[in-house]
């Protein structure tokens, strides 16, 4: 989401990350390295259920295909690292994009732990919400 931050300001939309992991860990985290925007616990998993987000299993954790984008990712430099303490390695994510109302315009909820939208699709989603008054020329 850092690689396109910037984009999706000059769309003006806003980012919030939203965390399973503890506040105490978030913190920890984001005390090694300053984010543009900001990130939030939600270890009650409410957020998580209310955009339908699950877990995966590991069958589909260790399917080829998975594996071979964890591998191309951590080829761009992208290193695992020991999960923490009671870390769901299995809780998976999304991408959401929301309107001014407050309304859901674009939801990807992960299928599998590398499933991310593109962000071609996530600015997309961006303008459709802020609309074509607010926002000015497509920015690629």
């Amino acid at each position: 989401m850092a690689k396109i931050y910037a984009d999706i300001k000059a769309l003006g939309g806003e980012v919030l990350v939203v965390s399973f992991t503890p506040p105490a860990k978030v913190a920890t985290y984001l005390a090694r390295g300053k984010l543009p925007f900001p990130v939030v616990s939600d270890p009650a998993l409410a957020g998580y259920r209310a955009f339908g987000i699950g877990r995966t299993s590991w069958t589909a954790m260790l399917r080829p295909a998975v594996l071979w984008r964890f591998l191309k990712m951590m080829v761009r430099g992208w290193l695992p690292r020991k999960p923490g303490e009671n870390e769901d390695l299995l809780r998976l994510g999304g991408d959401f994009v929301l309107d001014r109302g407050r309304h859901i315009v674009y939801a990807h909820p992960s299928r599998e732990p590398t499933d991310r939208p593109s962000k071609a699709a996530l600015l997309a989603a961006v303008r459709a919400a802020i609309g074509p008054a607010v926002h000015g020329p497509a920015i690629s």
